[in-house]
């Protein structure tokens, strides 16, 4: 992230400066707000938003990135529903969710979206789709946000916070997490590249009856985790999808052969058996990292904390204390839990041990 320095003397132009931010950010909220959003279109709203849908890929995380902000577990009115159920998490805070929001189907048109009768959609990626410009024609405003990059997770948090009139709000957010990040990269300033460990890290998905491993793509949120915590991230030497996943197989990783493994489990697959199964799987057994007991189940709790969810940033700080140890040693996880979901999500200590403790499967120490 970066850094905003303050000077004690401000220059009359810079003051100007600032006196007009001030006043579009304070601005009447009757006269609209205006964003750059992560498209790089500039979107207008007339008023600020009281009926916001959030669609697209991962709808579970714009929720829970609204819900970081009280006007937005008022204001999302309802959101696309690719599972079971919405999401896991939201009813752990929000006693009210699921009844008091509306549900849309699987990849819903303008004709499905228009009923609701949204003053915003947000979606995430940073490319404009079919389904924006069709909502653009007929008058529904749709922001896009970018939720990959920890870069734009800043922007993402201050487009939030202008279209749900709370820029103060947003400002907390990004220093929360640029906070956490600074303290990961002071913690390894002066790491040499020759002392970074390889690390594989990797999803372990069902494929019928047997288990497929994947690796992320190079501009993906685990690959820059992976980097941020002081890895070598091992599937980029050879393996560099743009974008997605790429299943790998054990001869390429034989290949790799990581310092360290860490394994993404799909939610429904058992962590502890599929740790069981890698280790007693003497083909996996021969890996260096396997033979030095240096893997390990990366952590979830409802959900993963290798995803762009808010959640990131625990497994950042997770990953680079489990990899130096040394250099991070007043790091406690179960802290770093407590804080996060209680300065995010307004839950207290004891509503982190009986909601959230119980869905973390894996280790944490």
């Amino acid at each position: 992230m970066r850094r905003i320095r303050h000077s004690a003397r401000a220059s009359k132009p810079g003051l100007i400066l600032f006196l007009l931010l001030s006043c579009s950010l304070f601005a009447d909220p009757a006269e609209g707000v205006t964003v750059k959003d992560a498209a790089g279109r500039t979107v207008h709203l007339g008023a600020l938003p009281k009926r916001i849908i959030a669609v697209g890929e991962g709808p579970y995380i714009l929720a829970h990135l609204m819900y970081l902000f009280p006007e937005g577990r008022e204001r999302l009115l309802g959101m696309e529903q690719r599972g079971p159920i919405a999401t896991e998490f939201i009813p752990l805070i929000d006693p009210d969710f699921p009844f008091d929001k509306k549900f849309l189907a699987m990849n819903p048109g303008p004709e499905q979206i228009a009923p609701f009768k949204p003053d915003l959609v947000i979606t995430r990626g940073t490319k404009v789709d079919a389904r924006a410009l069709a909502l653009n024609r007929i008058g529904i405003p749709i922001v896009f946000l970018d939720t990959e990059d920890f870069e734009g997770y800043a922007g993402d948090l201050r487009i939030l916070g202008q279209v749900l009139g709370n820029p103060n709000r947003a400002e907390e957010l990004v220093a929360f997490f640029r906070e956490r990040q600074e303290a990961v990269a002071r913690g390894l300033a002066d790491l040499a590249a020759s002392d970074k460990p390889r690390l594989l890290m990797a999803m372990v998905i069902p494929r019928g009856e047997r288990i497929a491993v994947q690796v992320p793509a190079r501009s993906w949120l685990q690959t820059r985790m992976a980097l941020a915590a002081g890895a070598h991230p091992v599937w980029t030497d050879t393996a560099q999808p743009v974008s997605g996943w790429t299943v790998v197989n054990l001869e390429q990783i034989a290949l790799w052969n990581p310092d360290r493994i860490d394994l993404i489990v799909w939610h429904s697959l058992e962590p502890a058996k599929i740790l069981a199964d890698f280790k007693a799987d003497p083909r996996w057994a021969a890996l260096k990292a396997v033979r030095a007991g240096e893997i390990r189940i990366f952590p979830a709790d409802a959900y993963g904390w290798d995803l762009p969810d808010p959640r990131w940033i625990l497994g950042l700080q997770w990953l680079a204390a489990g990899l130096y140890p040394k250099r991070f040693p007043g790091f406690d996880i179960d802290r770093e839990l407590e804080t996060f979901f209680g300065r995010l999500y307004g839950m207290d200590k004891a509503a982190v041990a009986s909601r959230i403790r119980p869905l973390i499967r894996m280790k944490l120490k």
